[in-house]
């Protein structure tokens, strides 16, 4: 993992904010019939253009994530869900419609990909367990500023750097869960997310401010790894 380059301007979310924006459903889309799951942030999804997949993650209205088909005009270098045609996604939702765009492999996304809602969501929410603690907003950290949702228990965070995502949970006072970037310093030998290089993350938090450590792949934490909230 490499050190985090984030500025990031946001305000803290309100309790209300922490379910995320419902898009579950069927979608007629510019590639095709698509339909939409959709688990706390978590989306995964089918279209019908050569047996394709979406996975990614909301934030706010915003779903960042990857396409995956058997065949496309670019093969890349690695696999996804083991396929070797894929490319990220960024879909924008406004009603019952998103714009969004599409590119090969690890490309920046630059192709439109449009699409409309015909069918109702899957979609329900999950409130914080009891006892456990909030983190979701922006935090400053010695790993540079995090923003992290939360979905009852379930936490995810995203920073900048390599594509940077953070998934896993929370109870009572402590996170477990991991950190994903595109690249890093150490290639694990298998995957988290669709993405070779991962570690561990353990966090404790407590008064606004947390203290933690993180490791490559499934090494036990050692690196330390502090914060709080902006």
């Amino acid at each position: 993992m490499k050190t985090l380059l984030l500025a990031v301007s946001m305000t803290a979310f309100s309790m209300t904010s922490a379910l995320a924006l419902d898009v579950g459903g069927s979608y007629k889309t510019s590639e095709g019939d698509m339909t939409l799951s959709q688990d706390g942030d978590r989306i995964s999804g089918k279209y019908t253009n050569d047996n394709g997949e979406i996975t990614g993650t909301m934030y706010d209205a915003t779903l960042d994530g990857f396409w995956i088909e058997d065949h496309s005009d670019r093969r890349c270098n690695t696999s996804k869900h083991g396929r070797y045609y894929w490319g990220r996604i960024a879909f924008e939702f406004s009603d019952n419609a998103y714009s969004g765009l599409w590119g090969y492999c690890n490309d920046a996304p630059t192709r439109p990909w449009t699409g409309s809602r015909t069918g109702a969501s899957s979609y329900s929410g999950s409130p914080v367990p009891e006892n456990s603690i909030f983190i979701e907003g922006v935090w400053k950290s010695s790993e540079g500023d995090i923003s992290f949702r939360q979905k009852g228990s379930k936490v995810s965070g995203k920073y900048a750097q390599d594509n940077g995502e953070i998934a896993g949970g929370v109870k009572e006072n402590d996170f477990d869960g991991y950190w994903i970037e595109d690249h890093s310093d150490r290639r694990c030998s298998t995957q988290k997310n669709g993405r070779y290089f991962w570690g561990k993350l353990q966090l404790h938090f407590e008064d606004n401010r947390f203290s933690g450590k993180w490791g490559y792949c499934d090494d036990q934490p050692a690196r330390q790894w502090t914060g709080q909230r902006k």
